[in-house]
């Protein structure tokens, strides 16, 4: 947020930023986000993978390309950028999917933006249409900055793997509690655990 108040957080270590309107400040998408990584590291000792692009769908995938410490940036020219990329980098397509995905006769997403809409809804459902449309990059989702959680969570790094089951089963405890509490003093209830 020091570089845009326009951030959606997608996990704990992820999320999208719109840095449209900061460019004037930092510098073009690529300049701030060499930016956040260097700030990253320099305060935390991690390393940060990111993509720079017009829309969330690509910028995801460009961020996945180089990781763990990347930075991809993606040329104007998306469609040609994303063709080549095999069908499992499209974001929502998981392993029984490609599969069925590419039985069907296509294996990169260029594949899939240039299949028929109509036949991708056909195979996957009324998403097939929408997965076209990603395919071509075209995606024109907002980054919608401060919205509800989509999970509430706790977790704790330990110097060395637990191995035994007490231990394990001590620290479960403990993070069950603290996430009982958040949902408790948030007046928020769970649907899955």
């Amino acid at each position: 947020r020091r570089y845009t108040p326009l951030v959606e957080g997608l996990s704990l270590d992820e999320a999208f930023l719109d840095v449209t309107g900061s460019q004037r400040l930092f510098g073009r998408g690529e300049e701030i986000a060499r930016q956040i990584k260097d700030a990253i590291r320099a305060e935390t000792g991690l390393t940060a993978s990111a993509g720079v692009a017009h829309c969330k769908f690509v910028a995801k995938i460009a961020s996945d390309l180089r990781k763990p410490d990347g930075l991809v940036v993606v040329p104007d020219d998306v469609a040609a950028f994303l063709a080549p990329l095999p069908v499992e980098r499209m974001w929502g397509i998981g392993p029984k999917t490609a599969k069925r995905v590419r039985d069907a006769g296509y294996s990169t997403i260029g594949d899939l933006a240039r299949a028929d809409a109509q036949h991708l809804e056909y195979l996957l459902g009324s998403w097939g249409a929408y997965i076209n449309q990603l395919a071509r990059g075209q995606d024109d989702r907002d980054v919608i900055a401060d919205g509800d959680a989509k999970s509430i969570g706790a977790e704790e790094t330990f110097e060395q793997d637990l191995t035994d089951r007490a231990s394990m089963e001590h620290y479960l405890l403990a993070q069950s509690a603290r996430v009982a509490s958040r949902l408790v003093r948030e007046e928020l209830v769970a649907r899955c655990v």
